[in-house]
C-alpha cells in the first residue's frame, strides 16, 4: 500500500475513534447530571416566537429532569399568545459525519398550564426518518446531515400556557431507521473519493441531546 494510502486509512480509524469518544462523553454526562428542579415550575423557560422559526441545542449544559418515563435533558418554552387550536412543528436533526453513525434526540412533551399543572402527555408514535433539503439543513443544522425527525404537536387543550420537550428511556434504548447507499471507498494515486453502493437499512441511534427547531404553524 502506498502512503498517502495508509496515511487517509489511519486519519479515517482516528475519526472513527474520536467520534466514539464523542458518544462516550454525551452518555456519560446524561448519566452523571444532576437534576435541576423538583417541580415544572422551576424550570428555565423560553418564549417561543409566533412568526419564525426557534433553534434549540438541547445538550449537556441543558437543564435535566427526572420524568415518569425517565430523565431527561430538557427544552422548556413559554407559547405565545394564541387560541387553540394550533400546532407547533418540533423538527429535531441527526447529528453526525453519516448516517451509519448518526445519532438523533426523539421528542416527547408535556403540555401545562399557566399554574404549570400538567394537562396532557404527548409521545408520538413511531416517526419516520425525513430527508430533507441541504437548504434547510444549512439553516436548521448548522451545515449537518439533512436528516430529521418530524413531529406536530397539536395545541387544542384551552388554557395551555407551556410545552416541555424531553425523550423518554425507552426511546433512549431504540433507534429511527431508514434507507441509504453505503459509500464504496475509491482510493487512486493523489485521489480519495466514495461512490454511492446498494441500498441498506440504517438505524439511527436516539440520543439524550440534540439539534431542534421549534414552529408554530397557521
Amino acid at each position: 500500500m502506498r502512503l498517502p494510502d495508509r496515511v487517509c486509512l489511519v486519519a479515517l480509524a482516528l475519526v472513527l475513534v474520536q467520534l466514539a469518544a464523542v458518544a462516550d462523553e454525551i452518555q456519560s454526562a446524561y448519566e452523571l447530571a444532576t437534576p435541576c428542579c423538583e417541580s415544572l415550575s422551576e424550570l428555565r423557560y423560553e418564549q417561543l416566537p409566533v412568526d419564525r422559526p426557534a433553534l434549540f441545542e438541547i445538550d449537556p449544559k441543558s437543564q435535566m429532569f427526572v420524568f415518569d418515563t425517565g430523565r431527561s435533558f430538557v427544552l422548556a418554552v413559554e407559547l405565545p399568545e394564541r387560541e387553540p387550536p394550533y400546532t407547533v412543528q418540533v423538527r429535531s436533526y441527526a447529528a453526525g459525519d453519516v448516517i451509519q453513525r448518526s445519532r438523533v434526540f426523539y421528542p416527547a412533551a408535556l403540555l401545562l398550564d399557566a399554574d404549570h399543572r400538567v394537562l396532557e402527555s404527548r409521545e408520538p408514535a413511531d416517526l419516520p426518518v425525513v430527508k430533507t433539503s441541504f437548504g434547510d439543513a444549512r439553516r436548521e443544522n448548522h451545515w449537518g446531515l439533512p436528516l430529521r425527525l418530524e413531529w406536530d404537536v397539536l395545541i387544542d387543550r384551552p388554557g395551555t400556557k407551556y410545552l416541555v420537550i424531553h425523550t423518554t428511556a425507552s426511546r433512549l434504548a431504540s433507534r429511527s431507521f431508514t434507507t441509504t447507499r453505503r459509500p464504496v471507498p475509491v482510493i487512486l494515486p493523489g485521489l480519495v473519493t466514495a461512490l454511492p453502493g446498494k441500498k441498506e437499512e440504517v438505524g439511527i441511534a436516539h440520543s439524550p441531546v440534540g439539534r431542534l427547531a421549534l414552529q408554530v404553524m397557521p
